[in-house]
């Protein structure tokens, strides 16, 4: 393809990749934080279904114990029963959600009820009159037992359920007559339900209501135990948050939950509620946003690349030119030299590099006649540059400031010692130092104290080895030293030699006293799990930071792991 084609199909190409990267990444933001916004308004729709839940349970809670101590009220409860139901049947006209509201004696006997449901009957073994016995009492939602029958059966066809709030009723002198009862209708919550998710305009939401025990009370799969009693204790403690797996999943769904506390003097019952909505209707707009501004940005892809076509033309109209010129020279007379291109300043000087190159060719037999001369000269001048070239090795493989080789050169040199040790099944010590405080020492005495204590660290480094040791500079003041031929222990006994000795001395100082200093050293030698030299120096670092950690000035030996370990 010509350069104008191509950087057509290139400007387009990368056009498209940029867009489609763009289009990518904004999708994948956009969805993360719509999933995050959308989980905080699914658990702030919880925490208000859960007030609403916690106020209302209040209020029955209230009205009811209120009702319980009415001083007025005294001596209605063993009088007439048809004035006291008379009087209860007022209350459930004030609040329609009360399905029964009733009171039995301390034999659990109804005396008097709304609409004179269960009179005459026996209640001692429901729990909410055993519990109003003992105190204020609220008991969680269950179907209706000796009620169900009475109130008749409903639109749709499901069980009456109910909430039970029982208060313990006295006389003036404190003695116990027996227990006020109500049962609320539980679809009381799936209106107050309904409302909020209507009000809320959240689009296709759920909303359900869990008991202390994980069990469905509201909510798709009612009556099933959808959370272990852990996973709600866990919720109940956390009060409101984000993100939990609620039930059987065919789509995505952003969660959020809250807990109800209660309100007030009424205990709560621990429920929890939970409001979803499905992840595909959440990332609908994000979905929408995405196309349009991928479809905008392949018609900018191709602007783009019409554009790089037309500026491609444009600018490769001077080299086609220049290349139909140079394909004319020799070819007819007065065709041996070119004509000025014009156009960029990059064609001009290729013009220009052209033209210079056909006049120094006229030259070229002239330096052919030199060139076996050139060629001895050359020659001796290489076997000099050998020599030069070994010397700036050699200046490039030792650190300037000690003389000591540096990384790069200690590390060949290294790599050689490990391949015979290892062809031959000898032992090699490795020892890192490290001056102790050395940025002190900088700050305190200035850098060229520094470099003398680098200097005499080094020295020292150098005078404790052997003709066989390896001793480099990694930089700063650390220090490594390979030992050839030397086990774990002499390896340790080379390093606490060289400790005491800086230790030991000090550090000349001019018109000064002489400067103390400190190293610490960690040493190892090389395993046969070490794939390298680096390796073991790295195992060697370890353990030089565990005496730098422990208080510097010592000696730490790091024992290889065996192959098995």
């Amino acid at each position: 393809m010509s350069v104008q084609v191509q950087m057509a199909v290139a400007a387009g190409a990368l056009c498209v990749l940029l867009v489609l990267m763009a289009s990518v990444g904004a999708g994948w933001f956009a969805r993360q934080r719509t999933a995050e916004l959308v989980s905080s308004h699914m658990a702030e729709l919880a925490v208000a279904m859960a007030a609403r839940l916690d106020y209302d349970m209040f209020e029955r809670y209230r009205e009811i114990g209120t009702l319980a101590k009415l001083e007025p009220l005294r001596d209605i409860w063993t009088g007439d029963p048809a004035m006291l139901r008379l009087s209860l049947e007022q209350l459930q006209q004030s609040y329609p959600d009360y399905a029964w509201i009733g009171f039995a004696d301390t034999s659990g006997t109804v005396r008097a009820a709304t609409r004179g449901m269960l009179e005459g009957l026996s209640v001692a073994q429901r729990p909410w009159f055993s519990g109003g016995l003992a105190g204020p009492f609220v008991g969680d939602v269950h179907d209706a037992v000796l009620l169900a029958k009475l109130l008749g059966p409903r639109d749709d066809d499901e069980p009456f359920r109910f909430v039970d709030v029982a208060y313990p009723i006295h006389d003036r002198e404190g003695r116990l007559l027996g227990v006020l009862g109500a049962h609320m209708s539980w679809d009381w919550a799936a209106e107050a339900r309904d409302v909020l998710l209507r009000e809320s305009r959240l689009g296709r939401t759920r909303v359900a209501i869990l008991d202390r025990n994980g069990r469905v009370l509201l909510g798709e799969s009612r009556g099933h135990v959808l959370l272990n009693q852990d996973a709600m204790q866990h919720l109940v403690a956390q009060r409101r948050g984000v993100g939990i797996a609620f039930g059987a999943q065919p789509e995505q769904w952003l969660t959020g939950f809250a807990a109800t506390r209660g309100h007030r003097d009424y205990p709560g019952l621990g429920w929890v509620v939970i409001a979803q909505q499905p992840a595909n209707v959440a990332n609908a707009p994000v979905r929408n946003l995405v196309g349009i501004t991928a479809g905008i940005g392949l018609l900018l892809s191709l602007a783009g690349s019409l554009g790089a076509w037309l500026l491609a033309r444009r600018l490769t109209h001077p080299i086609r030119s220049l290349t139909a010129d140079a394909e004319r020279l020799g070819r007819s007379l007065g065709s041996d030299t070119l004509p000025r291109a014009g156009g960029s300043h990059e064609v001009a000087e290729l013009s220009r590099a052209l033209r210079s190159l056909l006049r120094r060719i006229g030259l070229a037999e002239e330096q052919l006649a030199h060139a076996a001369v050139d060629i001895a000269s050359k020659n001796a001048e290489a076997r000099k540059l050998t020599s030069d070239v070994e010397r700036l090795r050699q200046l490039a493989d030792s650190d300037p400031l000690t003389g000591l080789l540096n990384r790069r050169g200690f590390l060949d040199s290294a790599e050689r010692l490990v391949s015979l040790a290892r062809r031959y099944n000898r032992a090699i010590g490795i020892v890192v130092v490290d001056i102790d405080h050395f940025k002190s020492v900088n700050d305190i005495h200035g850098h060229a104290v520094g470099d003398l204590a680098i200097r005499a660290v080094a020295e020292r480094l150098k005078a404790a080895a052997r003709d066989s040791d390896l001793v480099g500079r990694f930089g700063g003041e650390e220090f490594v030293v390979i030992l050839p031929e030397t086990d774990g222990a002499a390896t340790n006994a080379y390093a606490e030699r060289v400790r005491s000795m800086i230790a030991e001395s000090g550090i000349a100082l001019p018109e000064a006293p002489p400067l103390k200093l400190t190293v610490s050293l960690g040493c190892t030698v090389l395993a046969d799990t070490d794939e390298d030299i680096q390796d073991s120096i790295d195992r060697a670092d370890v353990a030089l930071y565990k005496a730098k950690s422990t208080g510097r000035n010592r000696v730490i030996f790091q024992q290889p792991m065996p192959r098995n370990a």
